[in-house]
């Protein structure tokens, strides 16, 4: 396959030799400019670069093609699928994060996807089954958002809200178990053979490491057709470093986000 030939056999996207191969790379250190109305997105505390949305969506979709966010948020993959011509449905239980997406769309010029305002175990229900092309979420995090503050004044507590006003006593199971319902029943959306990436951190509580990535991608792997095909790393060069844990103890920086990939499988 020539480097810079697009191969009419080509069935998942529109990436030419050259551009597929640099497309495999597990390990995403690319900047990504501070714009599309980033300090209006910021009111919700874990918006992405569009643009990184917009190259993920690249690796998996045609132009056309269909993208279905069921965590939407401010709309990070909805704006990245309005960059490379495709179309998509996102879904949030919040009308402000719904609000702020189309706001940032009108002042960016451009179209507004679909939204729905409401609980994504329900919504989906009104997505007809196997007629999207790929799935791109953000998870919202177990209790990460309700937990008290660190002892460090300085760090800024997270500006992401309840995602079911229940999670402050939820445990790691009961959100696992949640995310794994609405990510299955999302799943049945997708055509076979098509991929699912799903954003999830790790995260550090209680002097103790959660390894979230981990548990989440072996919970959606109970689904006998959803296949786990990779784990993208995503190097947020932007976030701040603090002093965690000097001078006693070694507590991580984490400035990484997992990227799971899964593809619906017969």
């Amino acid at each position: 396959m020539g480097s810079n030939i697009y191969d009419e056999r080509n069935t998942l996207n529109d990436l030419t030799g050259s551009e597929w191969k640099f497309s495999t790379k597990t390990v995403i250190s690319k900047p990504y400019p501070i714009n599309m109305q980033h300090k209006l997105r910021s009111e919700h505390g874990g918006q992405k670069p569009p643009e990184l949305c917009a190259d993920i969506i690249k690796i998996f979709t045609k132009r056309g093609n269909l993208v279905l966010d069921p965590f939407m948020g401010v709309g990070g993959t909805l704006l990245g699928a309005s960059l490379i011509d495709r179309k998509a449905i996102g879904i949030d239980i919040t009308k402000r994060w719904i609000d702020i997406y189309k706001e940032v769309s009108k002042l960016e010029n451009l179209e507004e996807q679909r939204t729905i305002l409401g609980d994504s175990l329900k919504e989906l229900d009104n997505i007809e089954d196997e007629s999207v092309d790929f799935i791109l979420t953000d998870v919202p995090y177990w209790n990460i958002d309700t937990l008290k503050q660190t002892r460090n004044k300085k760090i800024k507590q997270s500006k992401l809200n309840d995602f079911d006003n229940n999670t402050k006593n939820q445990t790691k199971e009961e959100w696992l178990q949640e995310m794994y319902d609405i990510l299955y029943k999302a799943s049945r959306k997708l055509k076979i053979g098509k991929y699912m990436a799903v954003f999830i951190g790790d995260i550090y509580r209680d002097k103790q490491y959660h390894f979230l990535s981990a548990e989440l991608a072996m919970k959606i792997s109970e689904a006998q057709d959803l296949k786990m095909k990779s784990n993208i790393i995503w190097v947020d060069n932007s976030k701040s470093l603090h002093v965690f844990g000097y001078p006693r103890a070694y507590v991580p920086s984490m400035i990484h986000q997992n990227i799971l990939i899964f593809r619906r499988e017969v």
